[in-house]
């Protein structure tokens, strides 16, 4: 190590220069990059010097300014490579104690060294400082992830619906009302909705639109018995629930009312689409009712091109990753039920129960704009050829319609117009069957998609005894758990030894990586083959994270080291693909470091480096003797 044990002669402005493009000095005030620039001892290592040896004691923290240094833990295990930018030798400053790593020069390397005095200063004075260098990179993620969403305007998974209905008693009558002592009813209390209960239990709701459609329409009696004409078995929610689960639910099922049930089991109140939209201004909900009233096809068509702009609007209001993915999840639901049911109209009633299932994103409640359609008809009986033509015409109304809403044609042909995806539940049941017990590499490439599935219209029992059926099946097969696994290692984390980002270069010039080939999916991947491999039923990514740690499958460490990673790449995600959708671009997930912050390029690597971790620990427990 080669010093002038003490200050060079450099000019303290390019200090202050280099500090300004470098996390977390980037997040310093002025004066205070100044001040520490003068503080700031410049030292020079050879190629091969040691600049710290395991054992001794320390009282900098070290900046690489030029060059490239390497870790060994106690002077052998390699724990670390680092380059221009980064940080070192700061966990001996947070403990007081000695350095357990030696570090080494790689090459020629110039080094900015800030007392130890000063960086504890500095702890104090910046929140920012001090969550960076907290002690792992878990820490510093639930940071980064509070830190983006600090300008959230309105903490949906924060606040609880009992809250938005206030403490008064539900306006209600009992089913044998007369209709017209009902609609008076709700005129003398001006209310839109009229909860029905019978012995206290909530038996239906009668609402404006049930005068409307059923009533007047349908030229009924007024002296005729109001739960003659309720709303019968309404989707109903705790008053404990959020509102981001009441926006979701209205978004997907397009209504706009919803009984919300207390702990004792009795009605508390009815929450309506207008008590969320008047807190927080929010357009889901109206894009949900549309897509539910569509009346033709091109209705439909109409009412999902909202969805783009809904999405946007959400991430410009500071709604989180995970909540703008449940919404457009509902939308994009309330698009394939709609589309199912405009076919049913056009073809008459199915010979037999079916459903129509979802795979991917959607089943997981994890889509964003752009998304292609994955589906398929899960078919209760053996069919005749007429059944056979109906199913046939079905899928392919359903497929096409989707397309036309925006949900292209899925690239390999995991659509229901496409028959190897219309099957009946014994057919569907083999199909697992082969896969599960005789894997290989191809069949895994095309079927670890159909491993998260749902039901969003139809018969949604044929698809959770098909789940059931396929969780028993996986219940002793490790040999597929390792093909999945080795499927998931097929994952380029894009991050390279020296902790810098692995970039691929774009045809306008930019530097990007894909956030979600190479940062969200990974974590989807070692949630689902975990998840598979231990008989947890969850299907969304974060669910099944949550369960796995509940039932002492993961340590709650990683689970929420990986929950956190996965929510602020989508963070960077969503914020990303709400930008162009503004400048009327079509959405992708190609993130340019470039455009983000010091500070967030560093969690970005914190976060990258939880990803990698995670796919070690699936290699190690997982993998067995294929890979």
């Amino acid at each position: 190590m080669r010093g002038n044990g003490g200050k060079m002669s450099v000019e303290i402005a390019e200090v202050a220069n280099f500090l300004e493009r470098t996390a977390p000095f980037a997040s310093l005030i002025p004066a205070e990059r100044s001040a520490l620039s003068r503080t700031v001892t410049v030292r020079y290592a050879r190629t091969g010097d040691s600049i710290l040896t395991a054992g001794d004691h320390n009282d900098s923290l070290f900046v690489i300014r030029s060059g490239a240094v390497e870790l060994r833990l106690a002077g052998k295990d390699l724990t670390a490579r680092l380059e221009e930018g980064s940080t070192f030798a700061y966990p001996s400053l947070l403990r007081g104690g000695e350095v357990r790593n030696t570090t080494i020069a790689l090459e020629d390397t110039l080094l900015y060294a800030i007392p130890a005095e000063r960086f504890h200063e500095l702890r104090k004075q910046s929140p920012d400082f001090r969550e960076f260098f907290a002690a792992d990179e878990a820490a510093r993620i639930r940071h980064a992830l509070a830190r983006l969403r600090e300008g959230s305007s309105f903490a949906l998974d924060d606040r609880q619906v009992g809250n938005l209905v206030g403490r008064s008693t539900p306006v209600s009558c009992i089913p044998s009302t007369q209709i017209a002592d009902a609609v008076q009813l709700m005129h003398q209390r001006n209310v839109s909705t009229l909860a029905v209960c019978e012995d206290g239990k909530l038996e239906g709701i009668f609402t404006d639109k049930d005068l409307r459609s059923r009533v007047v329409a349908g030229g009924v009696a007024l002296d005729r018995e109001v739960g003659d004409v309720m709303t019968t078995g309404p989707q109903t929610l705790g008053t404990n629930a959020t509102v981001a689960e009441a926006m979701a639910l209205m978004a997907s099922g397009g209504f706009r009312h919803i009984p919300l049930i207390d702990s004792d089991g009795a009605l508390a109140g009815i929450l309506s689409a207008t008590d969320i939209l008047g807190a927080i201004g929010n357009n889901a909900i109206d894009t949900g009712l549309m897509i539910a009233k569509a009346r033709t096809p091109d209705e439909l068509i109409e009412a999902a091109a909202r969805v783009p702009e809904s999405f946007a609007r959400m991430v410009s209001t500071g709604v989180q990753a995970g909540q703008a993915m449940r919404f457009t999840s509902a939308l994009g639901e309330a698009v394939h039920r709609r589309a199912a049911q405009l076919a049913e109209e056009a073809l008459g009633p199915p010979p037999c129960p079916y459903a129509l299932v979802v795979f991917g994103s959607l089943a997981r409640e994890e889509q964003l704009v752009g998304s292609d359609q994955d589906n398929g008809l899960v078919i209760a009986e053996e069919l005749d050829p007429a059944g056979e033509a109906y199913f046939a015409d079905l899928g392919t109304r359903i497929s096409d319609q989707l397309d036309a809403s925006g949900y292209v044609y899925c690239s390999g042909g995991i659509m229901a117009k496409n028959a190897d995806q219309r099957l009946t539940l014994a057919a569907w049941r083999a199909r697992y069957a082969n896969w599960i017990n005789s894997p290989s590499e191809d069949k895994i490439l095309r079927a670890t998609i159909f491993f998260d599935m749902r039901c969003v219209h139809g018969d949604a029992g044929l698809v959770a005894e098909l789940r059931k059926e396929v969780l028993a099946l996986l219940f002793d097969s490790p040999l597929f758990i390792s093909y999945l696994a080795r499927d998931a290692l097929r994952s380029k984390v894009p991050l390279g030894v020296f902790r810098n980002l692995v970039l691929d270069k774009t045809e306008d010039g930019q530097m990007v990586f894909n956030a979600k080939k190479q940062a969200i999916m990974p974590i989807i991947d070692i949630a689902r083959t975990q998840a598979l491999a231990t008989g947890v039923p969850a299907v969304g990514t974060i669910g099944r994270l949550r369960a796995l740690c509940e039932a002492g499958k993961m340590n709650s460490d990683d689970t929420q080291s990986l929950e956190d990673a996965l929510l602020f790449v989508n963070e960077l995600r969503i914020a990303h693909q709400a930008r162009q959708i503004e400048r009327g671009e079509a959405p992708d997930n190609l993130i340019a470091p470039a455009d983000l912050s010091p500070l967030e390029r560093d969690y970005l690597k914190d976060a990258l480096t939880v990803v990698r971790r995670g796919l070690d620990a699936l290699r190690r427990n997982f993998a067995g003797g294929i890979v």
